[in-house]
Parts: structure tokens; C-alpha cells; sequence
């Protein structure tokens, strides 16, 4: 059976549209590292993408609820010890002004010193992180305490500024798994329903303060539990109360790096698998680019001879 001319002419246009489409979809992959554009090209496979994307997200937030967690903890951390080591400061003023060679005028010069720390005991304990109250509670915006002045502007006590001291906040760092981050500053610091007491350490404080600046004697209407000794072994239990917070917030700290690096294995192997369901491999690309533009050079010289014929050539 003869082939027309026409005929020829329309079989080498649909081998060249084809060769042309399948040139210009390798090149899509190869620009983009990807094999699939449509999910109705591979089902399963952009099922897997899908899977594969939503894991990936999950684990971005999960890390980065993580790292938040870390300054935050950290943070907390570095301001307990600041704290811990001003409570060391004011308890070896407070054992020097209790030994009974002391006159009257060294007692009232570190009653002013045990002032001066006081008031940065404040500012510690109303410290930020970013622009957060860190032993505020959930609520962060609100220093957690605020003082209280005699007539001479000495600091008499602290007082919880809102309920939501006692607040946690939770960051949830791996699925049906979620930690608090935070310190509340009641429970270290001024325990509920204990204020104005042995457990107070803006009380004790000052109640060192005003006892040393008596000569080392309790004032007047104040019994025993007020003597610098008494008030030291108050404070020893405070600080000891802060120490064990740091002890856990340390535990956490390991606890959150372990998950981080575990969440960035994970990361890799879900990227991995992201790439398997929706990647294009490089080497076949190349390697298939360079027989389908074989192919396409090869229909062009093959039709470019059979199409210069002349029907005579044919007739024969």
C-alpha cells in the first residue's frame, strides 16, 4: 500500500509534537526536582507527598515550639542563679552583721547593702525574656510583683500582681506530647496562702534587713523567729527551693535538646520520603533527556530526506 505524502507529513508532525512534549517535560523536572504536577499522574504517590508535606510541617512547628521553650527555660535559668548567688551575697552579710564583734555602725551598713540587694532581688524577679515577664505566669505582660514602700522608701514586702502568676505555659513539642516551659514566681519566690512568712523571700529579706539595722535584735513586737539566725535558716530553705527548680528546668533543658535532635533526624527521613514520592532522579533525567533529543534530531534528518522526494521519485 502506497503512503501519501499527507499522510507522512502528519505522522512525522504527531512523532515531532510528541518528541517535543516529552523534551519539554523532562526539562520541567529537571527545573524543578520534581516528577509529578498533577496527583492524578501518580495517585499513591502524591498520597505519600501529601503524608509526607503534612509531617514535615508538624515537625517545623514542633521545633520551633521547642527552641522557643529553650529561651525561655535558658533564660529562667540564668536569672535563677543571679538570683541564687544575690541570696548567697545577703546571707554572708547576714552572717557577718550576726557575729558579736560587729558595732552598731556595721550593722546599719549592711542593713543599707541588704536593702540595695533587695531592691535588685525586684528586678530579678520582674526580669523579661524578649519583651515577657519570665516568673509572671501566662500572664507575661504584667511584672509579677509589686512592692510595698514604708514613709523612708524602704521596701516592707511584694505582693502577687495577678493570679495568673501561678499560669504554666504549655508548648507542645511532639504529637500527645506537651511540657511547660515556664517558672511561676509564686512558687519560688512567695508560695500561695504563705505570704508574710518564713516562706516569703521578699519578707525574709527585709525582715533581715530591719533586723540587722536594730543592732542584730529583732523590732520591737517581733519574737525569736525574727533573730538573724532564724531568718537565715528561712532563707537557706528558699534557696534551696530555687536550686531544686533549676535542678528540673536542667533535666528539661536535656529533655527538649534530645527531642530537637531527634526532630531534625525525623526531618531528614520525611524529606527523604518527600523526595522518593514526588522527586525526579537526576542521572535517569539526563540520561533520558539525551536519547529523546537523539530521537528528535534523528526524526528531523530522517523526514527532512523522505519529504524532499518528489512524487516522481515514488512513481518511480
Amino acid at each position: 500500500m502506497r503512503v501519501s505524502l499527507q499522510q507522512q507529513h502528519h505522522t512525522f508532525v504527531r512523532d515531532v509534537e510528541q518528541r517535543l512534549y516529552s523534551l519539554n517535560r523532562i526539562q520541567q523536572e529537571l527545573g524543578s526536582g520534581l516528577r509529578i504536577f498533577q496527583p492524578s499522574e501518580d495517585v499513591p504517590a502524591a498520597q505519600h507527598a501529601l503524608l509526607s508535606r503534612s509531617q514535615l510541617a508538624l515537625n517545623s512547628q514542633y521545633q520551633r515550639n521547642i527552641e522557643n521553650g529553650q529561651g525561655l527555660i535558658s533564660s529562667a535559668d540564668a536569672k535563677l542563679s543571679q538570683i541564687v548567688d544575690l541570696i548567697n551575697e545577703i546571707d554572708a552579710l547576714s552572717l557577718a552583721a550576726d557575729n558579736d564583734t560587729q558595732s552598731p555602725e556595721d550593722r546599719t551598713f549592711a542593713a543599707q547593702e541588704l536593702n540595695q540587694k533587695l531592691e535588685r532581688l525586684i528586678e530579678y524577679v520582674n526580669s523579661k525574656f524578649v519583651d515577657k515577664y519570665l516568673f509572671g505566669g501566662h500572664g507575661t505582660l504584667t511584672p509579677p510583683f509589686e512592692v510595698s514602700r514604708n514613709e523612708q522608701g524602704l521596701i516592707t514586702g511584694a505582693t502577687r500582681a495577678t493570679e495568673s502568676i501561678s499560669g504554666r505555659i504549655y508548648r507542645a513539642i511532639d504529637e500527645d506530647e506537651t511540657v511547660a516551659v515556664n517558672v511561676t514566681g509564686d512558687r519560688l519566690f512567695q508560695p500561695i496562702g504563705q505570704e508574710d512568712t518564713a516562706a516569703d523571700l521578699f519578707y525574709v529579706v527585709s525582715q533581715l534587713r530591719d533586723t540587722i539595722a536594730n543592732n542584730n535584735t529583732p523590732p520591737e513586737g517581733m519574737d525569736a523567729t525574727h533573730s538573724t539566725h532564724a531568718l537565715r535558716a528561712s532563707l537557706e530553705g528558699i534557696r534551696n527551693r530555687v536550686i531544686e527548680e533549676q535542678t528540673y528546668i536542667g533535666s528539661l533543658g536535656q529533655r527538649l535538646t534530645t527531642k530537637l535532635s531527634e526532630l531534625k533526624q525525623s526531618q531528614i527521613d520525611w524529606t527523604k520520603r518527600l523526595e522518593n514520592s514526588q522527586g525526579s532522579e537526576m542521572t535517569d533525567l539526563v540520561s533520558r533527556l539525551s536519547i529523546e533529543e537523539g530521537v528528535y534530531n534523528a526524526l528531523l534528518a530522517i523526514q527532512s530526506r523522505v519529504l524532499s522526494k518528489s512524487l516522481i521519485d515514488y512513481l518511480g
